[in-house]
């Protein structure tokens, strides 16, 4: 099944294949890594083109809900009105604590970037800070996604049964699974603990 996308994708130019990911990953970032991870793989374009694309795909959106929350502060009775709220003050209290670290370990809690990255861009946390931050993680998180479609593409045993397109959906699926369960699960029970130690 995955195989059959190939023909088609081996139809795109390599700078139409590198905005296509750029732009899933505004979609759905998980799946856009593995696409790209299988674009690479497959050779339709170099493994540093593929890793750039996702890269900038991946953290220009980060800084858009940066800018987006930056740009909130305009409008005084917004502004008034999230910085009453109880979880607003708690969550400034605990960026500024240790901005670096909390801006890394977001990026890997599903649930938590959205509002944090708009919120850190409300707050005017540094924007420099923000950035290494983000870009740090997602260099981490892109790198380790693309080591485990490296490992699928060249594992014998998939090969030999041909199996690898549908190692990859696995990949995929499970991901997206895991990210929705932890959502559900782990957010609010790790936000609620966060903010009683703030």
């Amino acid at each position: 099944m995955i195989e059959s996308l190939i023909p088609s994708l081996a139809t795109w130019s390599p700078l139409g294949l590198f905005f296509l990911i750029i732009a899933t990953s505004y979609l759905l970032e998980d799946a856009a890594i593995a696409l790209a991870a299988y674009i690479a793989v497959q050779s339709l374009l170099p493994w540093p083109s593929a890793l750039l694309a996702i890269f900038i795909g991946i953290a220009s959106g980060d800084m858009a809900l940066y800018l987006l929350g930056l740009y909130a502060r305009r409008y005084r009775s917004l502004r008034a009105r999230l910085l009453t709220q109880k979880g607003v003050r708690k969550a400034r209290h605990a960026l500024r604590r240790q901005l670096f670290l909390n801006l890394f370990l977001i990026r890997f809690i599903p649930g938590l970037r959205t509002v944090a990255y708009s919120l850190s861009g409300f707050l005017s946390i540094s924007v420099v800070i923000f950035a290494l931050a983000v870009g740090v993680a997602t260099a981490c998180w892109t790198g380790l996604i693309f080591w485990g479609a490296f490992e699928i593409e060249h594992n014998p045993w998939l090969a030999e049964r041909q199996l690898t397109g549908w190692a990859f959906l696995g990949a995929v699926v499970g991901l997206v699974l895991v990210n929705r369960f932890l959502r559900r699960r782990a957010l609010p029970k790790l936000t609620k603990r966060q903010y009683d130690q703030v």
